[in-house]
């Protein structure tokens, strides 16, 4: 693989979208050999796509309009082809799925390096040593799609480590690890000698470890960043009669690509949550916070135990209609064409699809597949607001979203009676949430 000497790193980039629509006018940045650069952001403001640009599928799949230079030392990454850039400079996208494309881990690790040139020998090595690196060898055989949300976010970031280009672009990718994970990523970080480009939407207290600049983005040229303003929780809490109870619950999770390979198994002796209540759920990365959401909303099956709405234990099928799964990743839940068509979809009159819409700061005329990832969150929040269920699991949902506009969509659902279970890694913003905190730890969930 090609090197380029030690040398600074400087971009200067111009791009609209194929619309006219102005992303980036001279948006200036520097970042010295072996240095880091945070760029933090509001979502739909442009970081995925600057991180797009860098590694060249903006604007060769999209369109627009791209002008400027990025440069290591004289060389000028822009006049690179994608597969020559790649070789330079790479990313880890916010939504990991999109990255995601062979039936086992060991795969999505070797085929970059295979891509590159590299020996048998060479992917091998590189292979073991990531994977062990992120504590994923276990998981070698395994299919990405069997993974958590977290062990999808390691296996993406075993991947970048794996090919070690000169520039690593982070976008949101301290978001979906546990506070463990997340400070051995800031330690790797720090220990690096390559090139780092972090992107996020709200400044995690994890990156003040991190030693670099801290920029935003603003057109014109300005990249001045002023520290977000840590909002507060202002909430009367006005319960329902709703209950939803769960009685000696067993949820099993296994490989199905491994016999006699389990990844966890989690036991909830008891769980309750009343309309309009506000519980936060903790717990490393895999041991099946997400899919304690899935049983309770009907999309997995439990081992043994019971649900139980309102004292009546509720079958299988029906907890659909009463537990909001808010998933990890909103497009696994976006199908219409445009934000109208989903909110249309829940039957909304004018007046309710105004209100929601304002509600979560969208725009009726967006394209769902082109909003942000974090846009994209909003919306699949509003639709489920419109379909009133007495229930809803927010999965990770302060991921790729500011701490203002995460508070305020778990308000909205509180204030519209709504019990509210919120999964999340973020210590800051669980601290900001009312109401009870559960943890799952050695396999069973207990009150914090």
């Amino acid at each position: 693989m090609q090197r380029f000497p030690a040398h600074m790193l400087s971009a200067d980039i111009s791009f609209s979208y194929p619309d006219g629509t102005e992303v980036f006018s001279h948006f200036r940045f520097t970042v010295p050999d072996g240095g880091c650069i945070k760029i933090i952001a509001p979502p739909g403001s442009g970081k995925t796509t600057l991180a797009k640009i860098l590694t060249g599928s903006v604007p060769v799949y999209s369109g627009g309009k791209l002008s400027g230079t990025f440069k290591l030392g004289n060389s000028d990454i822009f006049q690179k082809s994608i597969p020559d850039r790649l070789e330079n400079v790479g990313r880890v996208s916010q939504n990991t799925d999109e990255m995601m494309l062979f039936s086992s881990i060991e795969e999505e690790v070797a085929f970059p390096l295979a891509n590159a040139g590299f020996s048998d020998d060479e992917i091998e090595r590189r292979t073991g040593n990531v994977l062990s690196l992120f504590d994923l060898e276990r998981f070698r055989g395994v299919p990405a799609s069997e993974l958590s949300g977290g062990e999808k976010r390691r296996l993406m970031l075993a991947v970048l480590f794996a090919v070690d280009p000169e520039v690593y672009i982070l976008d949101e990718s301290f978001d979906e690890l546990s506070p463990e994970w997340r400070r051995k990523l800031v330690r790797l970080v720090n220990e690096s000698s390559r090139i780092f480009i972090i992107l996020g939407s709200h400044e995690l207290h994890d990156y003040t470890m991190i030693e670099g600049e801290t920029i935003s983005i603003e057109n014109g040229g300005a990249a001045v960043y002023q520290r977000e303003r840590i909002p507060s929780f202002s909430y009367v809490p006005k319960f329902s009669f709703d209950t939803l109870e769960v009685s000696s619950l067993s949820i099993r999770r296994k490989h199905r690509s491994i016999a006699d390979s389990d990844s966890f198994n989690l036991l909830v002796p008891s769980f309750s949550i009343r309309g309009g209540e506000c519980v936060v759920l903790t717990g490393e990365n895999g041991t099946g916070k997400s899919s304690f959401a899935r049983v309770l909303s009907g999309l997995v099956e439990e081992e043994h135990g019971s649900v139980l709405f309102n004292g009546r234990e509720i079958a299988f099928r029906e907890r659909k209609r009463r537990v909001a799964y808010l998933m990890q990743n909103p497009y696994e839940e976006l199908f219409l064409p445009t934000v109208n068509d989903e909110v249309r979809s829940t039957g909304a009159g004018d007046e309710d699809t105004e209100k929601v819409l304002s509600l979560f700061h969208l725009k009726a005329e967006w394209y769902s597949a082109e909003i942000s990832y974090g846009k994209a969150k909003l919306l699949q929040a509003a639709v489920f607001f419109l379909l009133k269920r007495p229930f809803a699991v927010f999965d990770e949902f302060d991921s790729a979203l500011s701490y203002e506009e995460s508070l305020g969509a778990v308000k909205a659902y509180l204030e519209n009676g709504a019990g509210v279970i919120v999964i999340t890694h973020d210590t800051v913003f669980a601290s900001l949430l009312p109401g009870r905190h559960l943890h799952i730890e050695d396999g069973v969930l207990h009150e914090c």
